[in-house]
């Protein structure tokens, strides 16, 4: 079950990670297609109303312009007859030589029969009819001008070629009918610059809503960014205290497991080992008044009193197994030394201990710790390593405290799990233990024997000294190692 939730733990941060990188994702879509559009709808109707701006303003020049042309020909065309070629003549001269925004601004006059009559930038016009000219569209170009004309005046999109570049382009034309003469006098502008404006302007616009798009993506990747690493930071956060949670569990049930160790060593030496003893007691006192009177001692009295003698070193071998007194009654130095002598004569293997005098005892939860290390390196020794000779070293610096267990024996694969955690509380719990210390533990093992280290920083316990130091009111509670 623990299991089971540490994962749906795991599994919520991510799903709601991803959640909110969706809800970006879906909010920078959303904005980019409504900013963009909008910004382009506003854009067209910006375009439209530059455009008819522009439009309106060449359609005002073209009026003026035709205005001031009607004006220079005015005297001429007022005091003529009808059929004078000479003033026509005169009028048509006026015209040709007037011109406006460089070659592209001339006049040009047709007849309402649709015979050109004057047309200074196309000359091979003059003296033909141009009736059922058309544009591409097939609209009659000369019958809507001298149309236009008749009506007082008007205007028409059509296209002609422009005289300084010889190229086909759009123009607007103006015209107005004298109708003493019956000529149509027209003038244009093109569109070129008006089109020209316009399409930078379009680029200008297209730009922007790509800059918007850059900056609408850019942020949208910044905010998944900042997500992403906010809900790393969040499960690395979670799965710290997570870590540190299960770390702190894993001590507390060890420190209850010793504790419960403890309580029922010293319940079974205090108090079974003392009855048993009484017992025992209590039958040599029977052997030695069946002595005084002369009688055999039965041999189911003798047989009990070695099963009795047995039984009481076999508890206080178990008391002594969960728990020694000697641990915490004399410390970590003589638990060692003793544990060490009983290996030595149960199994015949030699063992050299080499450690300094302690002046200052190491607190309770780091001698049970390296006293457990100690233990289970032997008894895995006595099972699987059929080693002859076992070197024991703790030793400290400056910094660390550091304990060895070395043996000549046949060694085992380290990546075998089964074989590290065959016996006892096995190597791996060891490890845990000593990294809950903040200490380092390693195991390096061949075919000439395995080596235990087990090193436990100065930082991890000297809180312990120092509290001790002022309790005792010790200006020099350092740990100091003499031999």
């Amino acid at each position: 079950m623990t299991m089971i939730k540490t994962k749906k733990r795991m599994i919520l941060p991510i799903k709601l990670l991803f959640i909110a990188v969706i809800q970006v994702l879906l909010t920078a879509l959303i904005t980019y297609i409504l900013v963009t559009n909008e910004y382009r709808e506003l854009s067209n109707q910006s375009l439209d109303t530059l455009e008819h701006f522009l439009v309106e303003q060449k359609k005002q020049e073209l009026k003026n312009y035709t205005a001031l042309a009607v004006l220079a020909v005015d005297h001429l065309y007022q005091s003529s007859e009808p059929d004078n070629y000479v003033a026509k003549k005169l009028v048509t001269n006026i015209l040709d030589k007037m011109t406006f925004n460089g070659e592209d601004g001339y006049f040009f006059v047709y007849d309402d029969k649709g015979n050109a009559i004057s047309h200074p930038k196309q000359p091979f016009r003059i003296g033909k009819n141009w009736w059922e000219l058309e544009d591409g569209k097939g609209n009659k170009i000369i019958q809507i001008l001298i149309s236009n004309a008749k009506a007082g005046g008007d205007f028409y999109h059509y296209p002609w070629t422009k005289p300084s570049n010889k190229k086909i382009s759009e123009k607007i034309g103006y015209s107005v009918y004298l109708e003493k003469w019956k000529w149509m006098i027209g003038t244009g502008v093109y569109l070129d610059n008006v089109n020209l404006q316009l399409s930078q302007l379009q680029f200008e616009i297209d730009e922007h809503i790509n800059k918007t798009k850059n900056i609408i993506l850019i942020l949208a990747l910044s905010s998944i960014f900042v997500i992403f690493l906010f809900g790393v930071t969040v499960n690395l956060r979670q799965k710290k205290q997570t870590d540190e949670k299960i770390t702190e569990l894993g001590q507390r049930i060890v420190n209850v497991q010793e504790d419960e160790s403890r309580h029922i060593a010293r319940e079974l030496h205090d108090g079974i080992i003392q009855i048993l003893v009484s017992i025992k007691f209590s039958l040599e006192a029977t052997k030695m008044h069946l002595s005084k009177a002369v009688q055999d001692v039965p041999k189911p009295l003798q047989h009990a009193e070695d099963n009795l003698v047995i039984a009481i070193d076999e508890i206080r071998r178990i008391s002594h197994h969960m728990h020694p007194q000697i641990l915490d009654e004399l410390g970590l130095s003589a638990a060692i030394d003793t544990l060490s002598a009983d290996f030595s004569d149960r199994t015949g293997v030699s063992i050299e201990v080499f450690k300094p005098l302690a002046r200052n005892l190491l607190p309770d939860f780091i001698n049970t710790t390296l006293y457990r290390i100690v233990q289970e390196s032997l008894i895995n020794i006595e099972k699987h390593a059929k080693a002859e000779h076992v070197e024991i070293s703790l030793s400290f610096d400056k910094n660390w405290l550091t304990l060895i267990i070395a043996d000549d024996g046949k060694g085992f694969d380290i990546n075998s799990v089964s074989e590290i955690n065959d016996c006892g509380i096995g190597l791996r719990n060891l490890a845990e233990r000593v990294e809950y210390h903040l200490g380092e533990f390693s195991v390096v093992s061949s075919s000439k024997g395995t080596t235990i280290t087990a090193k436990i920083p100065k930082c991890s316990f000297e809180n312990y000294f120092n509290q001790t130091r002022v309790k005792n009111n010790d200006n020099n509670g350092d740990i100091e190692f003499g031999q």
